[in-house]
């Protein structure tokens, strides 16, 4: 055998041993694998069993206790937790704890009020099965479901830290809305006092109304807030109106109609200078002095005159003062006062029927007023009285009598006309 042969012959062997090595190899992992196989089957396929503390016990089916029965749970009520036994493959099992569970009592099952003996269902995730429960069942005291409406006062808290302006105190304050609807257990509702908004001043300047928003509070007799599962309320909120009021001291002064004087010019005695007046802000804003209006042309040197307070102020402010009238004694310039008669021939009857023919029954006095050397240069027979046929009043005989508009024939700035009435009666033909 030459060199050769034996080199071939020897890689021939290699590589036959190799394969063998090759396939060994395989049978070994292949084996392997089957035993690990059938062992892990044999472990997980296993049930096993385990224990859960601590599954919190839920609340379901309140609505349909309520919509369907008419009770409702009474209040304060607590329930313990429950230990179960949960059965299943132990891989899933080491994956849970206590809350992967839920204990679940329906309300709704309830059959009537007092004290219901209702069970516990314990619900698992798939493929975990309950065994056993430390509680199949508990005890739920229900009662009557109940409705009542309750005026909401409202609670000013002003602390220590808020500033009242100058004349302003509080009137009231109104929630709206003025009442809330409290449903829930008879037993609860009995034992509300009151329902209540808060609001809080603290930190504010209050020289106006103020409105905001609080929160609504239902209060048993000892003022302590009830806060109870079982019970809802209609609004939780409620706008409140603080009404404040504030006083005012107002002047008072003399305004003249006529166009005669300035009050300036003429003597005048108050009986009050001011008056106290209150209100709304809003109200008194506009109100800085109390005007008395007077027509100094109606006063023969000297006229007192009478104003009631109360007539004078706006809607919403109300008169403080004491006082309910004021008196103006008014004494004009020393003037000359001067009479004068229109004669019948000076009245002229305006807008008669047509065809118609009038005659004055009487002549006209009047009065003029003014510095003594203006009347100097009055003509008094320039002087006329006009009466307008439209505006006469019919008296019991027939004739007629009608407001006369005087003329002094000429333009006298000084003088004026006593403004009283002029009366004129007169016939129709």
């Amino acid at each position: 055998m030459n060199k050769n042969d034996m080199i071939g012959s020897g890689t021939k062997q290699t590589e036959r041993m190799t394969r063998s090595s090759r396939i060994a190899l395989l049978l070994v992992s292949i084996i392997g694998g089957f035993v690990l196989w059938v062992y892990a089957i044999g472990y997980d396929s296993t049930l096993f069993e385990r224990t859960f503390d601590g599954v919190a016990v839920e609340i379901e089916g309140e609505s349909r206790l309520v919509t369907e029965k008419g009770f409702t749970l009474a209040e304060g009520q607590t329930f313990s937790s429950v230990t179960i036994v949960a059965k299943g493959k132990r891989s899933e099992l080491n994956e849970l704890d206590a809350s992967d569970f839920r204990a679940v009592i329906d309300v709704s099952q309830a059959t009537g009020a007092g004290n219901q003996h209702l069970n516990i269902v314990v619900y698992s995730p798939n493929g975990i099965e309950v065994v056993s429960q430390s509680s199949t069942t508990a005890t739920v005291f229900v009662d009557e479901f109940t409705q009542r409406n309750e005026l909401i006062s409202v609670s000013v808290e002003t602390g220590s830290n808020y500033v009242m302006s100058e004349g302003v105190t509080f009137v009231n304050a109104v929630a709206n809305p003025l009442t809330v609807l409290v449903s829930g257990p008879a037993s609860v509702l009995d034992s509300i006092d009151k329902a209540i908004v808060r609001f809080n001043l603290d930190g504010q300047s209050i020289n106006d109304n103020i409105y905001g928003y609080g929160a609504i509070e239902l209060l048993d007799k000892n003022g302590k807030v009830i806060e109870n599962p079982y019970i809802t309320v209609s609004e939780t909120t409620a706008y409140v109106s603080i009404t404040v009021t504030k006083q005012k001291t107002v002047p008072v002064k003399v305004a003249f109609t006529g166009g005669i004087f300035d009050p300036s010019e003429v003597d005048i005695q108050l009986s009050a200078a001011s008056v106290i007046v209150s209100g709304s802000p809003e109200a008194l804003k506009g109100i800085d002095e109390l005007v008395l209006n007077i027509d100094e042309t109606t006063i023969n040197g000297e006229g007192t005159f009478e104003f009631p307070v109360s007539a004078m102020l706006p809607d919403g402010v109300k008169n403080d003062s004491g006082v309910s009238k004021i008196s103006a004694n008014v004494v004009l310039p020393k003037l000359a006062v001067r009479g004068y008669h229109i004669k019948e021939k000076n009245i002229t009857v305006i807008n008669l029927p047509e065809g118609s023919e009038f005659t004055i029954n009487n002549g006209l006095d009047i009065t003029l007023i003014g510095p003594r050397d203006a009347f100097d240069d009055i003509d008094r027979g320039a002087i006329t009285a006009t009466v307008d046929f439209y505006n006469v009043t019919v008296e019991s005989d027939g004739s007629y009598t009608a407001e006369a508009t005087i003329s002094l024939g000429g333009e006298y700035p000084l003088i004026y006309l006593q403004n009283i009435s002029y009366k004129v009666n007169f016939t129709v033909e």
